[in-house]
């Protein structure tokens, strides 16, 4: 078996063989690959074990970024982007998490995130790990997805859909709204001290992606004006729930639950399994529990932190995210100055 550098011969092939595992998530595709190149100007270097026939046995996405203290290496980059190891074998999966550990020790940090479901960092080493919880919603279709769904739901959230209903909230997919989702996630965020994602990110969404197969923008109204949306991306079993936004003159008509409630009834009928909320700071109570009363379950997964160049610690918050924007460093509670 050999290590080498994905390269565009291997991207079909490469693709096939995400799709052999159900664990395979956005993140890992080719398409999000060349956004995240575009968008975050940074090095890729994802790695592929082949076999003795050329054939992929593992595959490691991988990104880097220069700054101040050195190079800055994740599996993978920006907002919850889960990375690690898929293997078809133990042997491949070793030679490439022993490869990962060579490298790692050559940069000035480095995280492995690993997958919430597929956790295969046991040969990953690593100084500090941080904690996240991912929370997760089976929509896969039963008998009646509507009523399954209903019944996962706690009742306050049951109520919010009915009121949203009653209040005549219609629900549609409307993939030309990206600048009031970027505009009203922007307010929404920086309204409670958050960071938004950048425009220039919702902007180069379709330049990678295809709307209605890869993604979906849905809007919610109230006698026609919009009053919230949500970004959705779609693959192999999975979809992720990636921005929502709401005018905040609005909230009260719990749009964004109805919102939620009809794509997932959607995504079950075009054969989708789960619903990724995505991870959570086990600070953030409000986020989690909105998301729990969902039917959401829990499942963990962890960041593995190498620091390597010391005088990282005696950084700050602002510099980091200035030097190695979207890159995760070291958890900002472990700088000296902190």
């Amino acid at each position: 078996m050999q290590i080498k550098r994905l390269e565009e011969a291997y991207f079909k092939e490469y693709e096939e063989f995400l799709l052999s595992f159900d664990e395979s998530l956005v993140y890992y595709s080719i398409k999000y690959k060349n956004l995240l190149e575009d968008f975050l100007k940074a090095e890729s270097q994802y790695t592929i074990v082949v076999d003795d026939n050329n054939k992929i046995q593992a595959i490691l996405p991988l990104m880097k970024k220069e700054g101040k203290y050195g190079v800055v290496l994740n599996s993978l980059p920006f907002y919850g982007s889960n990375g690690g190891i898929l293997s078809k074998s133990n042997e491949a999966l070793n030679k490439l998490a022993n490869y990962y550990n060579k490298l790692s020790k050559e940069v000035a940090s480095s995280t492995y995130i690993t997958n919430p479901l597929k956790d295969n960092s046991e040969a990953i080493k690593y100084d500090i790990v941080d904690k996240r919880v991912g929370q997760w919603t089976n929509i896969e279709e039963k008998e009646s997805i509507e009523d399954d769904l209903m019944k996962s739901f706690y009742p306050t959230t049951r109520t919010s859909i009915r009121k949203a209903i009653k209040s005549g909230i219609k629900v549609e997919i409307d993939n030309s709204q990206i600048d009031f989702l970027y505009e009203t996630h922007y307010e929404n965020m920086t309204s409670v001290g958050g960071k938004p994602k950048d425009k220039r990110f919702f902007e180069l969404i379709d330049k990678y992606f295809e709307a209605n197969r890869d993604y979906n923008i849905y809007i919610a109204k109230k006698d026609e004006k919009i009053i919230s949306a949500l970004l959705l991306f779609y693959y192999n079993n999975t979809v992720e729930y990636f921005t929502p936004a709401i005018l905040k003159e609005y909230r009260n008509y719990q749009s964004t639950s109805l919102i939620i409630y009809k794509a997932m009834i959607e995504a079950s009928k075009r054969g989708y399994k789960w619903w990724n909320w995505g991870g959570t700071w086990h600070t953030l109570d409000g986020v989690y529990r909105f998301k729990q009363k969902f039917g959401a379950i829990d499942k963990e997964y962890n960041l593995l932190i190498n620091i390597n160049n010391k005088e990282i610690y005696k950084s700050n918050k602002e510099e980091l995210l200035q030097e190695y924007d979207n890159f995760f460093v070291v958890p900002f509670d472990k700088l000296d100055n902190n």
